[in-house]
Parts: structure tokens; sequence; C-alpha cells
């Protein structure tokens, strides 16, 4: 019985979603009261609800941060061809890349080399891109890759073209306050 009902696949979109708002809107959700509240999915959403905890704090910046001066970096990074920095966030710097063996876009984060020597800052990287991975939400970018080459540890993602949320928040900062 592990497979899902289409009903059961809305429903678990639909809670995930509620989850997420009240997580970003900093009320702090308890999954515990989240498996209690849905017993009939509540084995899926163990699995869902701490991922989705994990993926939105990489998104903070961490109170140590990462260096914001330019890391140098090859063009090439194994199968990828860097084109362009897309952000910088607490965990890493993502970049946009050419995957060459399949020929398309992707977004390549990478863990950087500042970072290699803090095991706890390399495993963090990792449960992030184990946790990414697990998700299967239409809010979530899916991660295609995980790796390593010539010691810099990254994963890839879809790459979505568009602003980046950032920048679509700093922009709704200058509205609320009338700068634009």
């Amino acid at each position: 019985a592990n497979e899902l009902s289409a009903d059961q696949d809305v429903r678990i979109g639909q809670i995930s979603d509620r989850f997420l708002q009240e997580l970003r809107g900093g009320k702090n959700p308890s999954i515990d009261e989240y498996l209690r509240r849905y017993p009939e999915i509540a084995e899926r959403l163990a699995t869902m609800l701490p991922a989705m905890v994990t993926v939105e704090a990489a998104g903070q910046p961490a109170s140590e941060g990462i260096d914001q001066t330019k890391q140098i970096l090859p063009e090439k990074l194994g199968d990828f061809r860097i084109l362009r920095e897309i952000g910088r966030g607490g965990m890493g710097i993502v970049y946009e890349a050419e995957q060459a063996s399949l020929g398309r876009r992707v977004a390549l984060k990478i863990l950087p080399r500042q970072s290699l020597m803090d095991s706890s800052r390399v495993e963090r990287f990792q449960r992030e891109a184990r946790a990414v991975g697990q998700l299967h939400h239409s809010n979530i970018v899916p991660v295609h890759s995980v790796g390593h080459h010539d010691g810099v540890h990254y994963y890839t993602m879809q790459f979505i073209h568009g602003l980046g949320l950032d920048q679509v928040l700093s922009e709704l900062r200058k509205r609320e306050h009338g700068d634009v």
C-alpha cells in the first residue's frame, strides 16, 4: 500500500504547500503536528517535511557566511562548462553551466574551496543536495546530479530562466517602501 492515489498525491502537494508557506512566514510549523494531523500520509510527510526545512535553511545565509570575493574557478568543471555566476547563498555559489555530455543548461551549485576546511560544512552541503534530491514538488527545482571534481563538491539542478528570488524580494521591498 505504498503507492499513492492521484487524490493523495494532490493532497500531499497541498499540505506541503501550506507547510512551506508557514515555514517561510516564520511560523515554525511542527512536523510532528502535521504527522498527527494527516496519519494516512504521515509516512510520506515524514520524509518530505524535514527535507523542506533543510532546503529552506540552506537558502538562508549561514552565520559564518561564504567569502564574497570571487572564487577563481576554471571555465570547466568536469562535464560542465561554466557560463556565468547566478548567485551566492549561505552554502554555496550557483553558476549557469552547460552540461557537455547532454547538451543542456543546468544550475551548478558548488561548495566554495574555503569551505572544504570545515568538514561540517561539507556534510551540510551534501545533506542539502540529498534533501533537495528527495523532493518532488512543482515549486522545487529538481536535482540532476551530485558529485565532486578536482576537490570541488557540486550538485546540478534544472536551470530556470528568470529573476532570482533575491532579486524579486529586493524589488518587492523597494515597492513597499515607495522607492519605485
